[in-house]
């Protein structure tokens, strides 16, 4: 992506249709989940195990609803983080982007570890019993690994062809297996093993918690919207299709398993098949502890020898192609994050020849090769065994634990995603949405809950290590990606037209403009102000687009922009004698306020001068407009906010003081406007009745005094019970009038303060409030933006 000047960025084909996004779905849904949690969730809760799958699946499906609307709004790669990133202005999108890229190699690393667990006990004898005790288990999975990351950087449609292929594959034989398995369907088993198990309701949680994982590719599907054909009306198709086909699939299958490890015949299986197992007890203390194994066996039972190995063939398939569709999804995430520079700009290249994002294939690749060694490989190198002992918490390692940990931080992200849906709603009401939620916010706030009792479910070593990963994230976002870099400004709001006539000066006043007929008057106080200081003047004029519109969409726009910026860098008003030197800019964004306060960061400049027409607003949460509103709460310099009046330089000003920054930097404003028109500064003070003291004693009028000693002053003091309205009655006899904020706790959401605000809308003539940046408090505001 180019950072200068006209911005480009790159864009994917889309190549991938409703088939493929279907397949995308099931493929990640019908996978290790199938295979191995299902028999896990039997082993833990018997035929509850349906029940187990059916809640995670409900809770699934209120989230989905969040992911189809979004993508109907933001067909782009990213998902989850692309949602909360288009809807949120607070870094918190870094921790969501940070959780799904955890989450979604740990997903990966989740199915291939589940591969080579299967490929080592069910393959590999059949070649060499020797060879299963020479090879580590996990090699497998690695060559899997490798084998997938090279497909992924190779493209997205040949990609998405192999998931077509073996999901359908996949699809055929779980028929096949569940055919054999039905014949010998018993109601009286079914009901009985409900009964056992009934009540377990913490372990049904635990239960419905690790499966969760088999549901989330819904936002596989969603994260490669920016592939996919009319993603508006494919997502949400495919989205709810798989969901509803898989659950049915999941339910019949577990059915199906709990059928096979209650029937003796079964157990009479494994006492031969397993070296270890002698009689029916040590059958079922096996299944308990090797529940990942009981479909395999359950496919032998049903369907002999052949049928067996054509199962364990399309197992095989299926973990594969779930951890491909991971690998694509988890990839585009870091793609996502790159564009917003929460990652690297590498992260964002896109291969010259295949046009997929390498280096985040890479990446991905490299963190599912951790997660498979660190719960899989090191607790066995390091302790002798999968269970940790720490005094606090039991850490239970192994396959098992990367699905809880993944789970952990999938939620994570989904819960965020959910608020976002809500805050949507509130922030973009007219944005177009091909897909509506029902019921906001109340299935929005299910999905919430839900999702909080899932995650409170998750194993507690899993949620140990979940919380030390986020607290990884916040520390790495802090030390080292936190920081507002001008690629992101950037990229956030790009830079399409500049006009450059400075030479550099110390001193710059920014004046954004978007009225023709306000741009002189604008233009002329700038002037005076940087001619006082030997500075320069800045003209910002920004290209406003709907959320929903791609930035690229206003570079036709910013022609028009650049006759306005160019008319305003011809303004002869102002400035005295003196040459100010003027540079002009126009940027595209989906917000006025953000582009102000971004070119205020890059560009350093020392104050903004913002035009106002004095309208009071209707919106309860504004007070002068949204824009200037944000712009003079979190601006990181002085600000001016000038109400538009009578044309021609001023004659008389009025600048009423009670002392304090503002007040002074009001009356630094006043003196050089004085300086470079000749006018005459009148200070006023107003005090309360019976409090009036002589004018020549009188401390804060003779502090501003020696503020303005160089140009023609009066001296002016009034009692009243009304400040303002004292003011606003005083202004009569002026051309302008200038006052400077109240001083209030940096927590408050005032503007300016009451005083000036209403003098601003009332006074006669032309009004200026200012704003003075102080240090401490900027700082303090910068933090409690940041999240």
């Amino acid at each position: 992506m180019s950072r200068e000047g006209t911005s480009v960025e790159t864009e994917m084909d889309r190549d991938i249709g409703i088939v493929g996004a279907v397949a995308l779905g099931v493929g990640t849904m019908i996978a290790a989940g199938i295979f191995v949690l299902s028999g896990l969730a039997v082993s833990n809760v018997g035929a509850m195990a349906i029940v187990a799958f059916v809640i995670a699946a409900v809770v699934a499906s209120f989230t989905a609803f969040a992911y189809a609307e979004f993508a109907s709004i933001y067909p782009e790669s990213g998902g989850g983080y692309a949602y909360v990133s288009n809807t949120f202005d607070s870094d918190l999108t870094y921790i969501v982007g940070w959780s799904m890229i955890l989450g979604y190699p740990a997903s990966a690393a989740f199915y291939l570890a589940s591969f080579s667990d299967w490929f080592d006990r069910f393959i590999v004898p059949l070649f060499s019993q020797g060879l299963q005790e020479t090879l580590p288990f996990w090699i497998s999975g690695l060559v899997i690994l490798g084998l997938l990351v090279s497909l992924n950087l190779k493209g997205t449609e040949e990609s998405g062809q192999f998931q077509i292929a073996v999901t359908a594959l996949k699809v055929s034989l779980i028929v096949v297996f569940l055919y054999g398995g039905l014949q010998a369907f018993s109601a009286t088993t079914i009901q009985q093993s409900v009964t056992e198990n009934l009540t377990k309701y913490r372990d049904i949680g635990l239960t419905s918690a690790l499966v969760f994982i088999t549901f989330f590719g819904f936002e596989a599907i969603a994260t490669n919207a920016e592939e996919i054909e009319e993603p508006g009306k494919n997502i949400p198709r495919a989205i709810f299709f798989s969901m509803g086909f898989v659950t049915v699939v999941y339910a019949l299958v577990v059915l199906v398993v709990t059928l096979a490890i209650n029937n003796p015949e079964y157990l009479d299986l494994l006492i031969d098949v397993v070296g270890d197992v002698s009689d029916a007890a040590g059958a079922r203390s096996y299944i308990a502890e090797n529940g990942e194994l009981a479909m395999g066996y359950a496919a032998s039972f049903y369907l002999g020898n052949v049928g067996f190995y054509v199962i364990i063939v399309g197992a095989l398939f299926s973990m594969l192609s779930a951890a491909n569709a991971t690998v694509l999804a988890g990839s585009r995430v870091k793609l996502a994050m790159s564009r917003r520079d929460h990652l690297p700009d590498r992260f964002e290249n896109l291969h010259p020849r295949f046009n997929t994002p390498y280096w985040s294939v890479l990446l991905t690749g490299g963190m599912i090769t951790f997660f498979i060694f660190f719960f899989t490989v090191l607790p066995g190198l390091a302790f002798g065994t999968t269970t940790i002992e720490t005094g606090l918490v039991e850490f239970h390692m192994g396959i098992e634990a990367i699905a809880h940990f993944a789970d952990f931080m999938l939620l994570t992200g989904l819960i965020v995603v959910n608020f976002a849906i809500i805050r949507s709603r509130q922030k973009y009401p007219d944005i177009d949405r091909g897909f509506t939620v029902p019921a906001v916010p109340y299935v929005p706030v299910v999905a919430i809950i839900a999702n909080l009792v899932l995650i409170v479910n998750v194993e507690p070593g899993a949620f140990a290590l979940g919380l030390a990963a986020e607290g990884i994230g916040v520390l790495m976002w802090v030390g080292l990606i936190g920081s507002t870099s001008e690629a992101e400004i950037e990229q956030q709001t790009p830079t399409v037209v500049e006009e450059t006539d400075t030479d550099g000066r110390e001193y710059q006043i920014l004046v954004p403009i978007a009225n023709p007929n306000h741009v002189e008057q604008l233009m002329r106080t700038a002037r005076d102000i940087a001619a006082d200081r030997g500075g320069e003047v800045l003209v910002l004029s920004v290209v406003s687009l709907p959320e929903q519109t791609p930035l690229s969409e206003g570079r036709a726009t910013a022609r028009e922009r650049h006759e306005l910026l160019r008319q305003a860098m011809a303004v002869d008003a102002g400035g005295g004698d003196e040459d100010v030197p003027v540079h002009g800019i126009v940027r595209v964004g989906h917000h006025v306020d953000e582009a102000i306060t971004h070119t205020v960061t890059q560009h350093g400049s020392d104050a903004v001068l913002l035009g106002w027409r004095g309208r009071l607003q209707r919106r309860r949460d504004a007070v002068l407009g949204t824009t200037v509103d944000t712009v003079v709460k979190e601006a990181d310099c002085d600000v001016l906010v000038e109400r538009i009046g009578p044309k021609g330089a001023p004659e008389s000003i009025l600048l009423p003081t009670a002392g304090g920054p503002h007040a002074e930097y009001a009356a630094a404003v006043a003196r050089a406007i004085a300086h470079t028109t000749g006018a005459t500064v009148t200070t006023l003070r107003v005090v309360a009745p019976g409090e009036g003291t002589p004018v020549a004693s009188d401390r804060v009028l003779d502090k501003t005094a020696r503020l303005l000693d160089d140009v023609q002053t009066e001296q002016k003091q009034v009692e009243s019970d009304d400040v303002a309205e004292a003011i606003i009655d005083a202004s009569g006899d002026h051309d302008l009038t200038i006052i400077g904020a109240t001083r209030e706790s940096v927590l408050e959401q005032l503007v300016f303060g009451d005083i000036p605000e209403t003098v601003g809308r009332e006074a006669d003539g032309t009004v200026i409030m200012a704003k003075r940046a102080l240090p401490v408090t900027s700082r303090v505001r910068q933090l409690l933006r940041r999240f």
